[in-house]
């Protein structure tokens, strides 16, 4: 898989699955807590932007450069 391949409807556990360094944007705008919230892994990164207030566009778009690094 290639990082343009991240979208907001894929879970937060496909991402960071298939692309380890995009845990470093997680961390960054949901903190290190992220990881051990129940929810994290099933649902979508749009919900996950929703709960925090982030925007999702901006947030795919980071993962999206962050992911490069595991290509």
């Amino acid at each position: 898989m290639l990082s343009d391949d991240i979208t907001a409807e894929m879970t937060t556990g496909e991402v960071t699955t298939n692309w380890p360094s995009t845990r470093e944007v997680f961390t960054r705008h949901f903190g290190a807590g992220c990881f051990s919230c129940p929810s994290f892994g099933m649902e979508p990164v749009s919900l996950a932007c929703a709960m925090h207030s982030t925007d999702a566009d901006m947030f795919v778009n980071e993962l999206k450069e962050a992911a490069k690094k595991d290509e």
